[in-house]
């Protein structure tokens, strides 16, 4: 407390030894282990060296006290500087994998093992398991799949292989339905390069768009046999960015359309009225058996 130094000669299981050079009197002393110890594990906050009298029950200093203060402080800070910032745990960052068309694949071979490693329940460390490759190798580490990774399959539920989706794996995803009208926004900011932008034929495309979408896609649900499954979506028309509207009929939408009433009697007369409902401007189309006119 005086601001001599000292220092500490040797440690038993006992005691701290320390010699104090510029102390002629006394220039040896012993620190109780035990004691120290106490004084740490009180939570008492030693201010001086009164308190560490106070605390064992003496009525005056003990000049040995002047050390213990010493060196509690100095264990003290040695501790602080050791204690590690807290840092507050992140939110796992999310890991989107999309399978497109996912019903087109073989299922059991697309996952394999993972069967039930994507069930929700199976997820993380706890799920853990041993692949076919690791067992071989003699390799005890375990593969999971972690709870930030989502994974997305695509399908159109008018393709028949929907049907050979197993059954077992269909719990283990939630199905979402996306109608062709929920997905209209994609259309905004549809600009046509190839279209004169000084023109005010940008300005009015989307809603060219939309409309002939809405009135096609009402023929389409009033033919038998069809309904909103079959409608067209607005993704198709993404594709006037470069096409026109009648190149996106020709090369896209007609060919589509006559594959999903092939085999009906009155093929030529639905696809007149699609062609109508789209607004196809040629004076004639055709289907591959015949000819009609559009003069709608």
């Amino acid at each position: 407390m005086k601001g001599s130094t000292f220092y500490i000669s040797s440690i038993d299981g006992k005691y701290i030894y320390i010699t104090i050079p510029e102390n002629n009197i006394v220039n040896k002393l012993s620190i109780n282990i035990v004691d120290i110890k106490k004084m740490l594990e009180s939570g008492v906050d030693f201010k001086k060296v009164k308190d560490i009298s106070t605390f064992f029950g003496k009525t005056f200093n003990v000049q040995v006290y002047s050390y213990y203060f010493a060196i509690f402080q100095a264990i003290k800070k040695s501790r602080k500087a050791r204690i590690k910032p807290t840092v507050e745990s992140e939110k796992l960052k999310k890991y989107i994998f999309i399978i497109d068309e996912i019903n087109r694949g073989e299922i059991s071979k697309i996952f394999g093992e993972l069967f039930f490693a994507i069930d929700p329940g199976y997820r993380g460390r706890a799920g853990a398991i041993s692949t076919q490759y690791s067992t071989m190798s003699s390799n005890e580490e375990k593969f999971y799949i972690p709870e930030n990774v989502y994974i997305i399959g695509t399908m159109n539920d008018i393709d028949r292989s929907v049907d050979s989706f197993d059954f077992a794996m269909r719990r283990r995803f939630r199905f979402i339905e996306i109608k062709a009208d929920s997905t209209t926004d994609m259309l905004d900011g549809l600009t046509n390069i190839n279209i004169n932008l000084d023109s005010l034929e940008n300005d009015t495309l989307k809603e060219d768009a939309l409309n002939r979408m809405e009135r096609l896609n009402k023929a389409i649900v009033e033919v038998e046999g069809l309904n909103e499954n079959y409608q067209i979506g607005a993704a198709y028309f993404l594709k006037l960015k470069t096409l026109d509207f009648n190149q996106l009929w020709e090369d896209y939408l007609q060919p589509l359309l006559q594959e999903y009433i092939q085999g009906l009697y009155n093929e030529a007369e639905i696809m007149t009225t699609f062609a109508k409902a789209y607004g196809y401007k040629e004076d004639k189309i055709g289907d591959g058996n015949g000819t009609f006119e559009n003069k709608g």
